[in-house]
């Protein structure tokens, strides 16, 4: 089978890279552009001097409203996803991965800064992306080091990873030692060595929306024939990754790499363009292309990853997945592009800008009026062109001018400003009751009232969290995982729940299911930790009940546990300790004989208390005035001794008849017994 040639793979990827970029200029360019102005307040290019030129910020005000409540969905909770086990086989696995994969997400890339950048590219520009692969970078690091001892010195040179450029060993005199010379003395030795660490991760980077093409057709990533990230890059960053300095060195330049003006739109206006004075630093446009094509002639089409410039290929290899996810906060069926909070706002921000421009023109001149003068009779016309409180206008005659008297009539725009934020409020979601500024919501008594009014205004919001975690987000954690199966060859150890927990990602199995937990959303904490109070104390009523075969001190602690975590701790290990899967254990029933001798005991406490009180009696008789008192005391005492008596002898007698009986069971036992042996001996015989 003939391998496709370099020349019709790279006449592969231009043509569809032609097709990716002239769709993407005509059908979503101009209005992601349009949406980012908007996002910056930029004029719209009709304003008039001397007039009002506000711009209404309707955009930003609803994106930068929506990007909290998203954030806190998926990053309130200790972990972003879980992973589902294929089998019971990977139960622990699943366990681990979850772990691991949060941990890459957010301690080996700043998971929060991932998430932040990606969903504001998706609300504002209609798509979001994110971009992930396996890395494998190398850092070295040189230290010199003098006066060691020779077992220091070994010590320090023998690990794999450290290279020694210099060395020189010397009597401690200063006087070296020749390689050929025996050593007569003590020695040291002076050292320069290089640490060269090798560090593989994962890493994800949101990339600009401008920088990503697909093919026009495809409605999904996954989907589609060719993906790009079109890059600029300079000379020492391709030496850097590999690439040898004749071939980049031959690479044509680029000075522009923005065919969208989206990138100049995002950056501001910029300067001519120079070229850089270091040729090193110079730019060229690097396209990092994924074909699905058949280029091994196997009938079968695969993913190929081919990074070109120009002409000429730089790297081609085949590759088991293409490594974007991709994001869309409103989905348009069979099609890749979306709709973002923008579109979806763009005519309301107009109106709004008319509107405000016109209320300000208004005040502007009942504030300021127009005169009409006879320049005939006006001495000086600056003074009118001029007003300043307390001025002068010169003027031959009086009532050589006058004002023009323009009355505040903008007053009737207020309700359709009103009537503009209930529309952008049914469109996005975002309202003043989402903002917690809603006067009638706030003074709402009924708190029932008040969070179904919120839920229901917060669906919206929770809607796009939902098609955010269940499209991008997911396919990303899939992403993790794989690349960790393929690519983490040995075992690696992270820090969890303050303990060092060793992982082998090998032997995963890459086809786990994940699990978007979106649930920490839904309502607000109170209202989370009111619910599983009320769960809690079932199960302490269930549990009293001996657990009713549903509860055990685990399920306790899981309680315990979330509510813990809702409330904001990341895990419950500083509160309470994992009680395990094991059966609640009944309480064992005393046995008769305690239950008397624990009376007894009692008896013998209450005597021992009467006999303190009595002798406390006895030595208040110096009171003249209480001994009629103390003589009534005295007998009482005396009356409840004999009772007390009296109940000792009748719990000894208890005892005793007990003690008779479990002698007289154990000898019917006994002979019970004894007679079943020998009925088996006379069958026997």
């Amino acid at each position: 089978m003939a391998k496709m040639s370099d020349s019709d793979l790279l006449s592969i990827c231009k043509r569809e890279s032609e097709q990716a970029e002239s769709y993407v200029v005509s059908e979503v360019a101009e209005a992601r552009e349009d949406a980012m102005e908007r996002y910056f307040g930029e004029a719209y290019g009709d304003e008039m001097a001397g007039r009002s030129s506000v711009v209404s910020r309707d955009i930003l005000e609803t994106v930068e409203w929506v990007m909290p409540a998203l954030l806190k969905i998926f990053v309130s909770g200790d972990d972003v996803v879980t992973y589902s086990p294929e089998g019971p086989e990977d139960e622990e696995g699943a366990k681990q991965c979850t772990d691991l994969a949060n941990h890459v997400f957010t301690k080996d890339n700043n998971g929060f800064l991932v998430f932040m950048t990606w969903f504001k590219d998706a609300l504002l520009q209609k798509m979001g992306v994110v971009k992930s692969h396996w890395t494998e970078d190398e850092t070295s690091t040189t230290t010199s080091y003098t006066g060691l001892t020779g077992d220091e010195f070994l010590q320090l040179v023998m690990s794999d990873d450290v290279e020694v450029t210099e060395h020189t060993e010397r009597y401690l005199d200063g006087s070296e030692v020749d390689d050929d010379e025996e050593i007569l003395g003590e020695t040291v030795h002076d050292v320069t060595i290089t640490v060269t660490k090798q560090k593989n991760r994962i890493k994800i980077d949101a990339i600009p929306p401008e920088e990503f093409y697909m093919s026009f057709d495809a409605a999904d990533p996954d989907e589609a024939d060719y993906l790009e990230h079109r890059v600029l890059k300079t000379q020492t960053q391709l030496i850097t990754e590999g690439f040898s300095k004749k071939l980049v060195e031959g690479l044509p330049g680029d000075s522009t790499n923005d065919p969208t003006g989206e990138k100049q739109t995002r950056m501001g206006q910029q300067q001519e363009y120079e070229e850089h004075a270091d040729a090193a630093m110079s730019e060229v446009t690097v396209h990092e292309s994924y074909v699905y094509a058949d280029t091994d002639d196997d009938g079968v089409a695969e993913w190929t990853k081919v990074i070109w410039c120009g002409d000429e290929i730089l790297e081609s290899e085949p590759v088991s997945a293409q490594p974007f996810s991709t994001i869309t906060p409103i989905p348009v069926p069979h099609r890749a592009y979306g709709m973002s909070l923008a579109d979806l706002l763009m005519d309301i921000a107009r109106i709004r800008t008319v509107i405000l421009r016109q209320t300000l023109d208004s005040l502007y001149l009942a504030n300021n009026p127009e005169r009409e003068v006879d320049v005939n009779k006006i001495i000086d016309m600056d003074d009118f062109l001029t007003t300043r409180p307390g001025g002068i206008k010169r003027v031959e005659e009086i009532g050589a001018s006058r004002e023009i008297a323009h009355p505040f009539v903008a007053q009737h725009s207020f309700p359709m400003l009103d009537g503009l934020d209930l529309m952008s409020a049914r469109r996005t979601g975002v309202s003043d009751s989402m903002m917690a500024v809603d006067a009638d919501v706030l003074s709402n008594v009924n708190s029932s009232v008040d969070n179904n009014a919120m839920a229901t205004k917060n669906q919206r919001v929770e809607m796009i969290a939902r098609i955010f975690a269940e499209t991008g987000v997911k396919h990303l954690f899939k992403r993790i995982l794989h690349l960790l199966v393929e690519n983490q060859d040995k075992p690696r150890t992270i820090r969890l729940r303050n303990e060092w927990v060793s992982m082998d990602p090998s032997n995963w199995s890459p086809d786990m299911d994940v699990t978007i937990d979106v649930g920490l959303g839904h309502g607000n904490r109170d209202q989370q930790v009111s619910h599983l109070n009320n769960i809690l104390i079932w199960q302490k009523e269930m549990l009293g009940a001996g657990g009713m075969g549903m509860v055990r001190p685990k399920h306790i602690y899981n309680t315990m546990d979330r509510i813990i975590t809702t409330i904001g701790f990341k895990n419950a290990d500083q509160f309470m300790d994992d009680p395990g899967d094991g059966q609640m254990q009944q309480p064992q029933q005393p046995s008769p004989q305690a239950e008397l001798i624990q009376a007894q005991m009692q008896i013998e406490q209450g005597k021992a208390q009467v006999m303190l009180e009595k002798a406390r009696l006895e030595d208040d008789t110096k009171d003249q005035k209480h001994k009629l008192d103390h003589h009534a005391a005295m007998q009482k005492l005396e009356i409840e001794t004999e009772r007390l008596d009296i109940e000792r002898e009748k719990i000894v007698a208890g005892m005793n008849e007990t003690a008779a009986k479990i002698r007289s069971d154990e000898a019917k036992a006994a002979a019970h017994l004894e007679a079943q042996a020998e009925a088996q001996m006379d069958r026997i015989d």
